[in-house]
Order: structure tokens, then C-alpha cells, then sequence
């Protein structure tokens, strides 16, 4: 293992499990039907399009592609990631039910292959450990692949960064998923990069081919588990402020949304993720327009609260509630800026930090510049265990009742090129593990937490709230 893993998994309730388990098709169709939606995304988008370069690059690119796209099959592979409360953090959180909130959701499931060695470790010995997404996922993007090349051996080509600035981990968990579409689907696996699928070609018919240099295939799916994020988490006032190979990702990306190659996630789908397309789902009777009344309530049920700094009365709503609690709320770059390559592949360096600070949260509603930029979401008193870590593949620490896991549910989401859905599954559970302080002294090594898998517990004893996230 190339990452920090726990020894044990974390366990929920059955209750809770079924509940999360359930909600996660709800969100594949979500975002299927939201990324489709042309209108919606391109209203929630285009305040941030008016001031930066970039998302008006990105969101014209939409547009010209949602007019001229080719019919073809359709591949998400989301995930959710929720915090469970705390009893008393939250006004409805009470001991029958746990209330669990949304923190993030993506669009590809991390590490998949990492997590299935996890599950290996933690379910020797145990029952009820409850597998990573593994085995869906790679099914899922098999079965794509087959619905764009029938005939032959059909190519997936997995995109990363080059090699000289791609994390190990990540090197190492990209080798595994091929691997696994290899051995157990028949399926042609390439690895390349943005700079080698920049040089891909399609054809007269559509089809896109690999440059010779990177194997010469025809492309059924390009995997993706390369960043497409903004690149700095600041407002650009033109594309040249960016560098030439940054500027060439979009000639890249509609080649490849242009072809009959299926790529996950599209672009429309990666839209549909972004905080300020929740944001606008949030909204009232936003959720409606897509789900059924039972599934938008369950949704809405797991949203944060949360407030647009780009909006004058929401700002001004949020400045009156961080005074009157100021260590309630968190802020989040509404861009949301790519992963580091670094052993956390934080986004610190991108101007991703979450601002947790009181007197920094004052000074960011103070400086309308900047706080445009920012998401405030009500802070979550999550709750804590017991959790044993393994650091640098030998140091095991203790961390005694004072342990923080997000639970991920990974979602796997097929249709055809006629729309007929052939897949909308739970793909399966993993958690981060991480000390509740943020100022402990594994904090940074962890980063976003420690691996591990999920496991049904029916005594689900609940500890004390712990310090806000």
C-alpha cells in the first residue's frame, strides 16, 4: 500500500447503510439528467463564466458540444461522500436516525484498486466488511466499451497526468483497475497522458485513434482519472493567462466528446458536480425538475446548508450568521481547483484550502474580491471513534475516540446510445479516516484521511460530537 490505511473498517448501521446504499442511484440519475440540461447548468454556471476566462471557456465548450454531439452511449462513475453528525449537532439529528450531510460528491470513484486491497486486509478474520467499487466499476466501463466497439477488442485508455508529476498512489491504483478490465473483462488497456491524447486523431467516421506513440488504438472509453478542475482557484481574466497546455485541454476534450469515444465523465457530467450546480439544485423545487418528489426530498435531506458569496443577499445573510457564530461555519472555493501531486494530492497549492479560521472567515466577507469565489456551508460537528492508523507502511497510531470518517458510496451509471439505462447501481462503500483536530499531529501527513472500508455494525453506539468540519 502507497497510502495511510486503518487496521480496522468503520462500521455503521444496517439502517443507515440500506439509506445511503439507496440514495446513491438517485444521484447517478441526477447527474445524468442534470448534465443533459443545458439551460439549467448554463443559469447555475454563468456568474462565474462572467468573471473568469476560464468557466466562460469551459461553459461556451458545453454549449457547442451539447448542440453537435453524436449520439452515444453515456458512463458516470460518481461517488458521495457525507459526514455523520453527531447527536445534537444538527436541530433534526436525533438517536433514531442518523443524520448524515453531503460534503462533497465527484465524478470518479478515487482509488478503487487501493480500497480492494484494503477490503483484502480488514475482511480476513471478519464478516459484514462491504467491498470498495471496484468490480462495478470496471464492469461498468467493460460494458461501455462494448456498447461503442461490438466488433474486436475493444480500448479503454486511461488518462492521467504525465508520469513525472503523477502521484504514486495514483500510479499504482490506475495499474490495478487496468489490470483488472485486462484479466477479467478482455478489455485492451492504454495509459497515456493529456499531452498524448492531445495528438489523438478521429476519423471520417467518427472513431478516435491513439497517436503511434501511445500504441496506435481505436478509443472505445478514455477512463479518466486526470483533473479537468480550474487550475488555480482565481478568476482569470483571459485564457492567456494560462499556459499554452493548459489552454489546449479544451481543443482535447471536444475532440473526444466529438467522437464516438466515451469518456467518464464528460464534460457535462464534471458541470453537473460543480458546487455551484449544487448550490442551485438547493435551491427550492430545483431537485424537482429531475427526480421524482420521494428521491428530491432524500436528496434535499442530505444537502448542507449553504450560502453563494457571489450573491449580495446571501452574502449579506452569511456575514450576519458567521457574527453572531463565527466558529459555525466553513468557506470552500466555489471553483474548487485541481488535486496536488503530492502524497495527499491536497489542494492547498491550487487555492483549494477550506477556511475554518474565524478571524480569516471575517476577513474573507470583508473583501467582496475574493469572496465571490467562496461557498459558506454550516459547519459539521461529526461523530467520532476509535480508529487504529497505519502511517508509512509500519507506524500504526491510536487514535482514541477521536476519529473522524466520511463515508463514500460510489455510484456506476450506464445508457446506450438510444438513453435506454443498462446500468444504475451502488458500486460500494469506502471511508476516509482522519483525527477530528486539525491541528493534530498526523493531520497533514493524512491528508483527506486514512483508507478504509465500511462494515454493518447493529449496535451503532453513538460518541460524543466532535471538533466542527
Amino acid at each position: 500500500m502507497l497510502r495511510a490505511v486503518c487496521l480496522s473498517p468503520t462500521r455503521l448501521a444496517a439502517r443507515d447503510l440500506a439509506r445511503l446504499g439507496a440514495l446513491q442511484p438517485c444521484f447517478n440519475r441526477l447527474y445524468d439528467a442534470v448534465a443533459r440540461d443545458v439551460g439549467f447548468v448554463v443559469g447555475a454556471l454563468s456568474v462565474l463564466a462572467s468573471s473568469c476566462a476560464w468557466n466562460a471557456t469551459e461553459l461556451a465548450a458545453f454549449e457547442r458540444l451539447a448542440a453537435s454531439q453524436p449520439k452515444k452511449p453515456r458512463l458516470l462513475l460518481p461517488n458521495s461522500v457525507f459526514l455523520e453528525a453527531g447527536g445534537g449537532a444538527l436541530p433534526d439529528a436525533s438517536a433514531a436516525e442518523s443524520k448524515f450531510v453531503l460534503t462533497v460528491g465527484n465524478v470518479q470513484a478515487g482509488e478503487p484498486y487501493q480500497l480492494q486491497l484494503v477490503h483484502t486486509l480488514q475482511s480476513a478474520g471478519r464478516t459484514g466488511v462491504l467491498p470498495g467499487p471496484l468490480r462495478t466499476v470496471s464492469r461498468a466501463i467493460a460494458t461501455t466499451a462494448r456498447l461503442v466497439h461490438a466488433d474486436g477488442t475493444p480500448c479503454v485508455a486511461i488518462l492521467t497526468k504525465p508520469a513525472e508529476s503523477l502521484a504514486l498512489r495514483t500510479a499504482v491504483d490506475v495499474r490495478g483497475v487496468g489490470r483488472e478490465l485486462q484479466e477479467e473483462h478482455g478489455v485492451d488497456v492504454r495509459y497515456v497522458s493529456p499531452r498524448e491524447l492531445a495528438d489523438a486523431s478521429v476519423d471520417s467516421t467518427g472513431e478516435l485513434w491513439l497517436p503511434s506513440a501511445a500504441g496506435g488504438r481505436r478509443v472505445s472509453v478514455v477512463y479518466s482519472r486526470y483533473d479537468w478542475s480550474h487550475p488555480s482557484g482565481a478568476y482569470s481574466a483571459a485564457m492567456s493567462e494560462h499556459s499554452a497546455e493548459l489552454q489546449q485541454e479544451w481543443a482535447t476534450v471536444e475532440r473526444i466528446e466529438r467522437s464516438r469515444a466515451v469518456m467518464s465523465s464528460s464534460l457535462g457530467c464534471r458541470l453537473a458536480h460543480r458546487r455551484a450546480v449544487q448550490h442551485a439544485l438547493s435551491r427550492p423545487q430545483q431537485l424537482e425538475r429531475f427526480l421524482p418528489a420521494d428521491e428530491a426530498a432524500a436528496i434535499r435531506a442530505v444537502l448542507p446548508e449553504q450560502w453563494c458569496l457571489a450573491h449580495e443577499g446571501e452574502r449579506r445573510v452569511a456575514a450576519r450568521l458567521v457574527e453572531e457564530d463565527a466558529d459555525g461555519f466553513v468557506a470552500k472555493n466555489v471553483l474548487r481547483p485541481r488535486t496536488g501531486s503530492g502524497a495527499t494530492q491536497d489542494r492547498d497549492a491550487s487555492g483549494g484550502r477550506i477556511i475554518r479560521d474565524a478571524a480569516e472567515l471575517r476577513a474573507l466577507l470583508s473583501d467582496e474580491r475574493r469572496a465571490v469565489r467562496y461557498m459558506l456551508y454550516r459547519k459539521i460537528r461529526p461523530r467520532t471513534h476509535h480508529a487504529e492508523v497505519v502511517v508509512h507502511a509500519s507506524e500504526v497510531h491510536e487514535l482514541q475516540g477521536s476519529a473522524v470518517s466520511e463515508v463514500a458510496s460510489f455510484g456506476a451509471f450506464v445508457a446506450d446510445e438510444t438513453g435506454r439505462v443498462i446500468m444504475n447501481e451502488l458500486a460500494g462503500f469506502g471511508a476516509r479516516t482522519r483525527p477530528s483536530e486539525s491541528d493534530h499531529p498526523l493531520a497533514k501527513s493524512l491528508g483527506y484521511g486514512a483508507l478504509t472500508c465500511v462494515a454493518e455494525s447493529l449496535e451503532h453506539c453513538k460518541s460524543s460530537p466532535a471538533s466542527a468540519t
